[in-house]
């Protein structure tokens, strides 16, 4: 029931967000002939200031059409649209799960249920995580036959991986938001310390002595691009002895996050 109630109140606002990919997506990928022969001729990207729009640049205008199309869905569709939209989904979406229970003073009612308080976080936390990641993996998928309109290819198996690693950087922020969810009374009160947690980490970002520092380290050009590369295998991804293991962090941030807000909503006094 529980499960249900969070899903019902949660579809539209996916089937919404499902939209809002799809829309950011369409352009960049029809666009894309006309965009090549422009950044070709242009230097802005490769002689900026950041290294990693340095990187970005070369990558994107690189000399074979499929080396720079495959790092241009790295960029708009994952560390553009995975980062932006999924975050934004995973905020909004898990702002309410516990904070308006206490807003509509129905907190009591919910935790006096015949159900463990793990039944009940478990109950609303996978809906919102399938209204989350879901839309990421049909949506980008969908790049596969929107690129045959212009007669590029976009690689499935590498969409898969890119695909699983943007919906685990999704799921990190969605669990943290749930415990925040959890601490807050208000849901103003979940967004405002959520939100600003997030703008402090891309603001960590942009400082290159300090990125190392930065959740968004784990989900930025530099691991999406060798992974639409091909050059990035699963076991890659969990592996430290194999790489970097980005994906390995990011899930056992989103394990230590939903731990955190289940020992809170165990300790909760309604």
């Amino acid at each position: 029931m529980i499960a249900q109630k969070t899903f019902r109140e949660l579809r539209v606002m996916a089937l919404v967000y499902a939209c809002l990919l799809l829309l950011l997506e369409l352009p960049v990928i029809l666009l894309w002939p006309e965009v090549y022969d422009d950044l070709k001729k242009s230097a802005l990207l490769r002689n900026i200031g950041f290294d990693f729009l340095q990187r970005i640049g070369s990558g994107i205008t690189d000399r074979s059409e499929d080396v720079a199309y495959r790092n241009w869905l790295a960029v708009m569709l994952y560390f553009r649209s995975v980062n932006l939209l999924g975050i934004a989904a995973s905020v909004l979406l898990g702002t309410a799960l516990f904070a308006r229970e206490r807003e509509t003073q129905t907190m009591e009612f919910l935790l006096s249920r015949p159900v463990s308080r793990a039944s009940i976080l478990w109950q609303k936390f996978w809906p919102t995580a399938v209204c989350v990641t879901l839309p990421i993996f049909v949506m980008n998928t969908a790049s596969i036959f929107v690129s045959r309109a212009i007669e590029m290819e976009a690689p499935f198996w590498p969409l898969q991986l890119a695909n699983l690693h943007g919906c685990l950087f999704a799921l990190m922020i969605l669990a943290f938001t749930t415990f925040v969810s959890v601490k807050c009374r208000t849901q103003a009160h979940v967004a405002f310390w959520v939100g600003g947690i997030v703008v402090l980490q891309i603001g960590v970002y942009l400082v290159p002595r300090w990125r190392w520092s930065s959740l968004f380290r784990l989900s930025d050009f530099d691991w999406y691009g060798p992974i639409l590369a091909g050059n990035v295998e699963l076991p890659q991804m969990f592996l430290p002895t194999e790489g970097p293991a980005n994906s390995l962090w990011t899930l056992l941030g989103a394990a230590l996050f939903y731990y955190l807000a289940w020992r809170a909503l165990r300790d909760l006094e309604p």
